[in-house]
């Protein structure tokens, strides 16, 4: 059976708007609302955005049931000390309820990097580079958040449970850092390489630390009744791609 969450953007809808989408959402059964991280509505053809880990503690704070997630957060926004933190604590005013979706971030020529030059964020010129920041936030997740870590952690927020981390994936070799890594990766639906990736991350999974533990494989589409239908070509091709959820946005 396919699981179905829902976005909705920050850009296009206003918070009053937001809150109450969410708490509809959470009233019909979705399992997980996830938010944006853009500084700029522009990037999504809005004129406004809400910080996403601000936006993700109000939804926390304004649901009980329904998890609160990030699609994705961008690792080049913040230093990868002030994402962990954020994402800890997300967790602890959610319940255990947040899902930290997180992503590499885009090169510095690519249309969506205009946000990010307007802040002055500096962005890695290399995909080497980008990636490994990416890791870098990984380690530090495994570091803070050990039960057992280091006495120069103590004082950090410490979530519990740990937080599941949804990778972006748009290429193999982020599918790897998924597979390996990861509790969950998300592709575009109709990205032309999406069984190559899942395919990638399920290989990465097998030869990993975590063999044997749940992969949880999810693709993004447009929230439609044709997608909501659960006997509709939308959801066949995530279940034929051996997938487990959609993620509806709105």
């Amino acid at each position: 059976m396919v699981t179905l969450d829902v976005l909705y953007s920050a850009a296009l809808h206003p918070w009053p708007e937001l809150r109450e989408k969410v708490l509809r959402a959470e009233a019909e059964g979705f399992g997980t609302a996830y938010v944006f991280d853009h500084l700029s509505g522009a990037m999504l053809s809005g004129s406004r955005m809400l910080e996403c880990f601000t936006l993700v503690g109000a939804l926390a704070a304004a649901t009980s049931t329904i998890r609160i997630g990030t699609l994705v957060v961008n690792a080049a926004n913040r230093p990868a000390g002030v994402t962990v933190a954020a994402a800890a604590s997300a967790q602890e005013i959610s319940g255990g309820r947040f899902v930290f979706g997180l992503g590499a971030g885009g090169a510095p020529d690519s249309p969506w990097s205009r946000e990010q030059r307007l802040v002055d964020i500096t962005l890695a010129d290399s995909l080497r580079a980008r990636h490994r920041h990416l890791v870098d936030v990984l380690d530090l997740c495994d570091s803070q958040w050990d039960p057992a870590r280091a006495a120069a952690w103590a004082g950090f927020p410490l979530p519990v449970p740990r937080p599941p981390v949804l990778l972006g994936v748009n290429s193999v070799a982020l599918a790897e850092i998924g597979g390996d890594r990861c509790d969950a990766v998300n592709v575009r639906l109709d990205h032309p390489r999406i069984g190559e990736f899942f395919q990638a991350a399920r290989a990465a999974r097998a030869r990993s630390a975590r063999a044997g533990t749940p992969l949880v494989l999810n693709a993004w589409t447009a929230l439609s009744d044709a997608a909501l239908d659960p006997h509709g070509a939308v959801q066949h091709r995530i279940s034929d791609l051996g997938g487990h959820g959609l993620i509806l946005v709105g």
